[in-house]
């Protein structure tokens, strides 16, 4: 989508689904209500494959706001106390469903994947580099290299979900109050076949 082709709203119809058991009985679990066109919703391109999605939205209900890189960064405290705070930590709606892709998008996974695993690799560097000359002879910077690569490591692990927020998800989205519909930006092909799909 460019300026000259810009992306238009679509509100796409959702139905419960339960695929977590296990979730807060409050916490509401949604599908698309129709299957999809075989168009890249992002590039408008032939889709090659649907890949499985899960957007997540949190707030009071009738006001759900989908999830973000600041909010995940806001969570990282309580989510080190863990079950104490799960239901307060966790979103309150989550709309799973399967999305057409492109081969861009299917490039675009692939980026992002190499960019993961150059990002935790180097996590781990300075353990490494501890852990090396510890084997050659113990020594404080030894141990102070391997204590500060342990807290890198889990820092980067904590970091993580909100470093790589905007490539996981993809897709911005609305909810719906009474989450009856998720609106996307879509793109103007896959607009055209979702219009001429809904008339089937």
């Amino acid at each position: 989508m460019t300026t000259s082709n810009p992306g238009i709203d679509l509100a796409l119809p959702l139905r419960p689904h339960v695929f977590d058991s296990h979730a807060e009985p409050r916490q509401l679990q949604l599908t698309l209500a129709t299957p999809l066109p075989p168009v890249c919703l992002v590039h408008g391109q032939d889709a090659i494959e649907p890949k499985e999605q899960i957007l997540r939205f949190w707030g009071k209900p009738g006001d759900y706001r989908q999830e973000s890189a600041g909010r995940l960064l806001w969570e990282l405290p309580k989510s080190a106390l863990g079950a104490l705070v799960v239901d307060v930590n966790e979103p309150l709606a989550i709309v799973k469903a399967r999305w057409p892709e492109c081969e861009r998008c299917g490039a675009r996974a692939d980026a992002r994947i190499k960019k993961l695993i150059v990002y935790y690799v180097s996590s781990l560097v300075p353990l490494f580099a501890g852990g090396t000359l510890m084997m050659a002879g113990p020594s404080a910077f030894a141990w102070i290299l391997c204590a500060a690569g342990v807290g890198l490591v889990l820092l980067a692990v904590m970091l993580g979900p909100a470093v790589f927020v905007r490539t996981d998800r993809y897709l911005g989205a609305t909810l719906a109050p009474d989450a009856s519909t998720v609106t996307v930006r879509a793109h103007p092909d896959f607009a055209r076949a979702w219009s001429g799909h809904a008339q089937w």
